[in-house]
């Protein structure tokens, strides 16, 4: 494992602590990059911008269905 990477660990332990706020600005200080979770997209933030890197299923699935109601009589 590079430096990086464990540098990168780090901060993604440190992201999921009550901290979040104060550890993801200070990794984004260091310009080390970060990898995120938006929604369902996941991104790679980097001190050039953030690059979308995969993506998470939603753990419940959403179906639309439509019913119409008649009046009887």
């Amino acid at each position: 494992m590079s430096r990086l990477e464990k540098q990168e660990n780090e901060v993604l332990e440190r992201l999921t602590g009550q901290k979040q706020s104060a550890a993801y600005r200070s990794a984004r200080r260091a310009n080390i990059p970060v990898t995120v979770l938006r929604g369902e997209t996941i991104y790679r933030v980097t001190k050039e911008g953030s690059v979308a890197i995969g993506k998470v299923e939603p753990k419940v699935k959403i179906s639309h269905q439509v019913f119409s109601l008649r009046k009887n009589g």
